[in-house]
């Protein structure tokens, strides 16, 4: 075993209890607050200039306060999504209504979103992926998936509640 993985795994044992307690009481979940704590000592282990001096509990608490900010700017924005997206308030249309509709809807895709968010949209929408399954495909976050979906779905809404009003 390595000098920094000696250091590691002595910093884990000693402060991992108090570092998950603080995740789960920002969290109230325990997975993410397991999440949380293990995303922070990934971050040492990626971390050539660590040393056991510089690192205290101060610093591993702050570390993981920061993280579970994160998770939660995660949710807010994926809670955001949701809310643009209602499922229960579901207009059924006839055939030929639901079809044009769905012709403009891919028509204004296609010629008026980047092609990040068309990429990210189709994904979601076409092919059923998860938000973490899109993530993993395109080696990005969730929160930039959620960011450009958010993005394609608030153009859609302009653009389309503003027709609708016409």
């Amino acid at each position: 075993m390595s000098q920094k993985q000696a250091i590691i795994e002595r910093l884990f044992r000693t402060h991992y209890a108090r570092m998950y307690q603080l995740a789960n009481v920002l969290l109230h979940d325990e997975e993410e607050s397991k999440d949380a704590v293990s995303d922070v000592f990934a971050r040492l282990v990626q971390n050539d200039q660590m040393s056991e001096m510089s690192i205290t509990e101060s610093y591993l608490l702050v570390a993981v306060r920061n993280r579970c900010m994160d998770y939660i700017a995660h949710r807010q924005v994926r809670q955001k999504v949701e809310r643009l997206l209602p499922t229960d308030n579901v207009v059924y249309l006839s055939d030929a209504v639901e079809e044009k509709r769905y012709a403009e809807i891919r028509n204004f895709v296609e010629t008026e979103l980047t092609e990040q968010d068309q990429r990210i949209f189709r994904m979601r929408f076409d092919e059923k992926m998860t938000y973490k399954e899109i993530a993993e495909e395109l080696d990005v976050t969730e929160k930039t998936v959620y960011k450009h979906l958010h993005q394609a779905i608030t153009k859609l809404q302009e653009h389309f509640n503003g027709q609708d009003n016409e």
